[in-house]
């Protein structure tokens, strides 16, 4: 594991920084905040510009499930399972993004 400090891994920390001050959020159980958006736009728009794929069925199921989370008539125990899944798909993200940034 070495760290190249290109423009490209340091833009890629930065977007892994925003993911992580999403899953606080999420953490914190502020489900009515657009941060988790937020950081999945810019997750894909900067896969898209940056030839570091992601698994997009991990990428945009977490999407959805970011979506989903936004609704206020879910139930307490729903609402609570559907945020482990957000976060544990935003965990997967950076997980992704960082074994991108240490290898390269």
């Amino acid at each position: 594991m070495v760290f190249n400090p290109s423009p490209t891994n340091v833009t890629a920390l930065l977007v892994i920084a925003m993911a992580a001050l999403a899953i606080v959020f999420l953490l914190r159980k502020r489900y009515d905040s657009n941060i988790p958006l937020l950081a999945y736009l810019i997750v894909v728009s900067f896969t898209s510009a940056v030839e570091r794929p992601i698994n997009p069925y991990l990428l945009y199921s977490g999407i959805v499930l970011a979506l989903v989370l936004r609704f206020e008539f879910m139930g307490k125990g729903f609402t609570k399972f559907i945020a482990f899944f957000a976060m544990t798909s935003l965990l997967g993200v950076v997980w992704e993004m960082m074994s991108d940034v240490l290898s390269s």
